[in-house]
């Protein structure tokens, strides 16, 4: 019987520890290998995930799961920007073939100093959020410093039953990237 009621309190620590996230304060600034990231400027922010290479917030509200996140990876070696920025088109939609397709952009454009892949989509489907039928996002695929090797991924996103992101959600997604940076 003690054996049991142990391995009851044991599961229901492990529980509790699993499902605690960390408030942020708003404007809180993370360092990730030479990349600044802030987090949005508004209360109720949770940090979900905080290494060297990968930032992750999220904000839950009744109407919609809101994320912010930045992260580094590998990729293939691409000799020229051109051919980066088609690769990382190309993962990205990779990401997205499990989900339905609403709408979505892909730019290539100079951001912060960087070649980078500019994106914005509406998509449906996705079963890890089932009470909300829309996945809105926008984000940046950017060259990591000068690696050929690396890429930096900076994406805010929402899932809600809302399609597209309100322009509150917009503004706040723009002042996030405004704070990014990628030097």
């Amino acid at each position: 019987m003690r054996h049991l009621l142990s391995s009851v309190l044991l599961a229901l620590a492990v529980l509790g520890l699993a499902q605690h996230q960390t408030r942020v304060k708003p404007g809180t600034v993370y360092h990730l290998n030479g990349i600044t990231v802030v987090s949005p400027n508004q209360t109720g922010w949770e940090l979900l995930q905080s290494t060297e290479t990968e930032l992750a917030l999220q904000k839950k509200l009744d109407d919609a799961i809101t994320n912010a996140g930045v992260k580094i990876f590998k990729t293939q070696v691409f000799d020229n920007d051109q051919d980066l920025l088609k690769g990382l088109e190309a993962l990205k939609q990779e990401e997205l073939n499990k989900l339905k397709r609403d709408s979505v952009h892909f730019n290539y454009i100079n951001f912060k100093g960087s070649p980078c892949v500019q994106y914005d989509g509406l998509y449906t489907g996705d079963t890890a959020v089932p009470q909300f039928e829309h996945f809105n996002f926008k984000g940046y695929l950017c060259r990591y410093q000068d690696r050929k090797d690396m890429a930096v991924q900076a994406e805010f996103s929402n899932h809600s039953n809302r399609r597209g992101l309100s322009e509150s959600a917009l503004s706040l997604a723009d002042e996030f990237f405004e704070k990014f940076a990628l030097r």
